[in-house]
């Protein structure tokens, strides 16, 4: 599964339901493939910003991170710094 941008919208409080959504959707073994915006991305414009931390906290049981590493995300008229992450689930 594919999430190009999405993560970084919920709430502290909405993240374990989409991954419990995430969980139903995926197969174990299944991979995870996050694109999110990084507290590295200076200024306050834009989304909500993600750190390794705050990943790692919601896919911690029953999920393997595999990697979470610096990317970008392609915006209007540049970039923005993200992480693009890799988790399985059901390990």
């Amino acid at each position: 599964m594919i999430d190009n941008g999405l993560f970084h919208v919920f709430s502290d409080e909405g993240r374990p339901r989409f991954r419990e959504g995430l969980e139903r959707a995926l197969r174990p073994g299944g991979t995870y493939f996050m694109l999110c915006f990084s507290e590295k991305e200076p200024g306050d414009w834009g989304p909500r910003r993600v750190t390794q931390a705050e990943i790692r906290s919601v896919f911690k049981d029953g999920w393997r991170t595999n990697y979470i590493e610096p990317s970008t995300i392609e915006i209007i008229g540049g970039h923005a710094e993200a992480w693009l992450a890799s988790l399985t689930f059901g390990q």
